[in-house]
């Protein structure tokens, strides 16, 4: 019996490290290219307006699949929709390597359209979250289970730290396209490794697919997206942007209604009674949205020139990766130390903590940005508050929800997450765009910079969420009478 219980902790812990790695190059990936964001606005000249898309589609699509891959996962076998979904995600980083090339071949000029194309792809590969979580919960003893989440989650900290120094380094010795080709070769050993090591029991659950609830959600979204982008060229008042966000509401009323009376729901309204899953969700926004306002605005403000009003003047992606790298340090250290918090105080303070810590952390952004140290301490305490928030929001929809219902609870929480990650970059940029200044570099030649205001202005909407965040997660903290009561019209179908 012994030798059988061994045997099986030895596979959970293989288990564990091919999907601890996977989070972690997954998040490598997505922060890789933030070094390089102003690069891409110079390979791209025609398409700066969409360069936040850049990151924002990624999540956009990312937010609209990850129930979707979520349910087939429940329906088909986790570890089958895993190895489909990481197939797809592979065929989209060698397209994002591929896409300046293929621009070329296609229009005679290079386009960021067919870079956003294979992002969005890449956007799918969001739901291996959801999988990930649910193989730990299908296969792991139930003691087990928060322990393994909570280093899942910690490799997303892991990932942010050696993307920025990673992708700082390999964009300025290299393109920025031949990151997705160095990453390529690990994610497809990932792959392979996931093929043939993972062993969940395929435990499925029938049901559905939301499919209408999935199509008003991004088309909300989207929706909203796009207003914003296009808010400072069109005219906030344009009937064009006014059209946009009129169809983000009606989409966004009609998902509620396609929700309240959906069999297998993308949002179950009778989890959010809960508190500590309402407040969750609530919380996760925020974290998305202040994490992406920052990842979004300091590259440039880095790369801003002197001549420009520009603290540093940087010019290399590698130093903006270095100035950038506190953050990802204080994230390396204190996601371990949040998951380990979690367990002897309760999810829910480390959450408010994280909360608390990352408005501080814009506190003193908005004050300490003039010189190198300056900025590392503001990136320090900022990524701390990140790294807490980032392991315990999870946690605290898992300590609120009953082991049954951990499965769409998590997917709702990751969709929330991802939703306000998406707005983040867009958000930050309609802010910047509107606050720019015009220089001349060369005879003839004038170029548009963002000026320090509006770098302030960003900031201070993020100290903003971050405020409002660490009132939803006070309010709406899980007490100890919370239980999902969930209603018999709410309940999956037999045999799910």
């Amino acid at each position: 019996m012994s030798v059988t219980m061994e045997g099986a902790g030895q596979k959970n812990g293989i288990i564990l490290v091919i999907l601890a790695s996977l989070a972690m190059i997954v998040m490598f990936v997505e922060i890789m290219l933030v070094p390089a964001l102003p690069t891409l606005a110079r390979d791209f000249p025609n398409d700066v307006q969409w360069i936040s898309w850049v990151l924002s589609i990624y999540l956009l699509i990312g937010a609209v699949s990850t129930p979707v891959v979520g349910r087939l996962g429940d329906i088909y076998g986790k570890r089958r929709v895993l190895i489909a979904v990481m197939s797809m995600y592979l065929v989209a980083l060698v397209g994002c390597g591929l896409s300046l090339d293929i621009s070329n071949a296609l229009f005679g000029h290079s386009s960021i359209f067919v870079l956003l194309f294979f992002r969005a792809i890449q956007g799918v590969g969001m739901g291996m979250f959801t999988l990930a979580f649910g193989i730990v919960r299908d296969t792991f003893p139930r003691e087990r289970i928060p322990v393994a989440i909570g280093m899942i989650s910690a490799m997303f900290s892991v990932g942010v730290s050696i993307g920025l120094i990673g992708g700082g380094y390999i964009t300025s010795v290299a393109k920025w396209t031949d990151a997705f080709f160095i990453v390529s070769p690990f994610f497809l050993g990932l792959a392979i490794a996931s093929y043939y090591c993972i062993r969940d029991p395929c435990i499925t659950r029938g049901g559905g697919l939301d499919l209408p609830g999935a199509i008003t959600l991004g088309i909300g979204v989207l929706a909203f997206l796009l207003a914003l982008t296009q808010g400072e060229s069109w005219g906030w008042l344009s009937a064009g942007v006014v059209s946009l966000f009129v169809v983000a509401v009606v989409s966004t009323v009609i998902f509620t209604l396609i929700e309240a009376r959906s069999r297998d729901p993308i949002i179950r309204p009778s989890l959010l009674k809960n508190h500590g899953i309402l407040g969750g969700n609530l919380v996760a926004v925020f974290v998305g949205l202040c994490m992406f306002l920052v990842f979004q605005t300091l590259p440039y403000f880095l790369e801003t020139p002197i001549a420009a009003g520009g603290k540093f003047g940087l010019t290399d992606t590698l130093t903006v990766g270095l100035f950038m790298f506190p953050s990802a340090i204080a994230q390396l250290f204190c996601g371990p130390l949040g998951g380990s918090m979690s367990k002897k105080i309760g999810a829910s303070k480390v959450l408010i903590a994280g909360m608390t810590v990352m408005a501080f952390g814009f506190v003193a952004l908005l004050g300490l940005h003039s010189d190198f140290w300056q900025l590392a301490l503001s990136q320090m305490i900022l990524g701390a508050g990140m790294a807490l928030c980032m392991v315990s929001v999870i946690n605290v929809v898992m300590e609120s929800c009953p082991q049954g219902e951990f499965g769409v609870a998590s997917g709702m929480n990751t969709l929330f997450r991802i939703v306000g990650g998406s707005i983040g970059p867009v958000l930050a940029t309609v802010i910047l765009a509107a606050n720019t200044i015009i220089i001349q570099v060369a005879p003839g030649i004038e170029v548009a910079f963002y000026t320090e205001h509006g770098y302030m202005l960003t900031w201070w909407l993020g100290l903003g969420f971050a405020v409002i965040g660490t009132v939803v997660a006070i309010v709406l903290r899980p007490g100890a009478s919370d239980r999902c009561v969930i209603p018999a019209a709410d309940m999956p179908p037999s045999g799910r």
